[in-house]
């Protein structure tokens, strides 16, 4: 069964490019465009793997996976390994993402070999 992907971006351009390449690599892939769209994402269906954007409108990438880990917990369901991907150099956010030991953290733009390097690597599969 294909690994189950969920992708929170804002901007159209990214989501659609990094859809694209995870869909070629056999993955499931569910995009959203904003935090609040990938909370009801998440109390609806189980994913493998979480990728989002660090700077949102709204929720930012840090506290919806705060939210995200809290709902898991909450309905005793395994925590997901998170890849966080953002353009901006914002010490602060940059800082939680580190607390929160995410799985990854990819400054946009990022050549799509590492971005899969690091899909796989969390997703416990081969390299691209």
């Amino acid at each position: 069964m294909a690994k189950k992907i969920l992708l929170v971006d804002d901007e159209e351009l990214v989501i659609k490019s990094l859809e694209k390449l995870l869909k070629k690599q056999g993955f499931q892939v569910t995009c959203v465009g904003n935090g609040e769209q990938a909370i009801r994402s998440i109390e609806k269906e189980d994913f493998d793997l979480i990728v989002t954007d660090v700077r949102m409108p709204g929720l930012n990438g840090i506290d919806l996976i705060e939210q995200i880990r809290s709902i898991l917990k909450q309905k005793n369901r395994p925590l997901v390994p998170e890849i966080c991907i953002t353009g901006y150099a914002e010490q602060e956010l940059n800082k939680r993402a580190e607390e929160l030991s995410v799985a990854g953290f990819l400054y946009k733009p990022f050549d799509l070999r590492d971005f899969l390097t690091c899909v796989n690597k969390h997703l416990n599969v081969g390299s691209p």
